[in-house]
């Protein structure tokens, strides 16, 4: 067999199914055949077009994991049929950001599925450098879902969580959910979160959220006052879009609070309540992407079930189905949560 299945956006809206070549690994690259793939939001927003760092045609996929096929010349890391979840990074391996293994801030970092092409076939290769290998005891599926799970634990360190910390959470996807979880293991006094979708709160409050507040039935000022919660110590956007939740989390902290910004805000933003920033002298932090670190630490939190993925699958589906969920998740006719795609053999 020399051709593998592959999946490519040519523009927004046009995608489709193709055969192409299996690659071959360069030297100090491995090739891993996927076994599980998640779809995330931004997946989305390259469909349509809206992201501001995609060219096309490209092949998207950037939460992934799966198996070593085959190890290129010089790879002594892992070794054929290893289990390991990817970090979706393309650097240049030279700067001082490299050697101190904080890609995200690599001023020639590409992210596959983005910037570079992704994992949405059969085959894939990558840099060593990139490869976690998993115990036996974790799920491929979990493996794939560490990106999400690493993306929201990296922003919740930015908060700087202390043990006397009250945090409140807005926006319950997966990002959302995964913050939330990350606050507690960082010893977080309690967390809460907020969101418009009841399903949504609900997968929360299994995984932990101390309380939750429906927006969709009132403020959220309102709702923290409902559960007795007199003050939020540290506050994360994990919706971004317009600045509406930013604006809001402006209008309700407390002088000297820190706000975390997770979502990705979107150019025209909109945001008229900026100047309490300064006024009350809150602490606004970016955050993007994570680091090696963090799947390291992602992984022992997973493996000891302090992090978990239980009820944050929503579906499944096969890669042939990608064209058909992008093309659902456009409509947005039907309710998900997270969506995986499995690779068949």
């Amino acid at each position: 067999m020399n051709s593998m299945r592959q999946v490519i956006l040519k523009a927004p809206y046009e995608i489709q199914n193709q055969s192409v070549p299996i690659p071959e690994p360069k030297v100090g690259e491995v090739r891993i055949k996927i076994q599980e793939i998640g779809v995330c939001g931004s997946d989305l927003t390259i469909y349509r077009g809206l992201h501001p760092y995609v060219s096309y045609p490209l092949v998207m996929g950037h939460e992934f994991a799966g198996t070593v096929d085959k190890p290129g010349p010089g790879v002594t890391s892992v070794v054929r049929g290893q289990r390991v979840a990817v970090i979706p990074h393309i650097v240049c391996g030279e700067c001082t950001a490299c050697k101190s293994e904080t890609y995200n801030f690599c001023q020639s970092l590409r992210c596959t599925g983005a910037e570079a092409d992704g994992a949405h076939c059969d085959y894939f290769c990558i840099s060593e450098k990139m490869l976690v290998p998993i115990p036996e005891t974790m799920s491929l599926v979990d493996a794939a879902l560490m990106e999400p799970a690493c993306v929201a634990y990296h922003a919740a360190k930015r908060g700087d969580i202390t043990s006397e910390d009250y945090v409140l959470i807005i926006g319950a996807g997966p990002i959302g959910v995964f913050c939330m979880q990350s606050c507690l293991a960082l010893g977080a006094k309690q967390v809460f979160v907020a969101d418009l979708d009841e399903t949504r709160l609900e997968i929360a409050s299994n995984l932990g959220a101390h309380g939750v507040i429906n927006a969709s039935r009132g403020s959220i000022d309102e709702g923290l006052k409902r559960m007795g919660v007199e003050k939020i110590d540290v506050f994360y956007d994990c919706v971004g879009e317009k600045g509406h939740v930013l604006n809001n989390i402006l209008k309700i902290a407390r002088r000297g609070a820190r706000v975390v910004v997770a979502g990705v805000l979107q150019s025209e933003y909109h945001i008229p309540n900026l100047p309490d920033f300064v006024q009350h002298e809150l602490r606004l932090s970016g955050t993007t992407m994570y680091v090696p670190l963090d799947y390291r630490e992602m992984l022992e939190l997973m493996g000891k079930g302090i992090v978990k993925t239980d009820g944050m699958v929503s579906h499944t589906f096969l890669l042939e189905d990608i064209p058909k969920v992008l093309k659902m998740l456009d409509k947005g006719n039907e309710k998900t949560f997270k969506i995986v795609i499995h690779v068949a053999d």
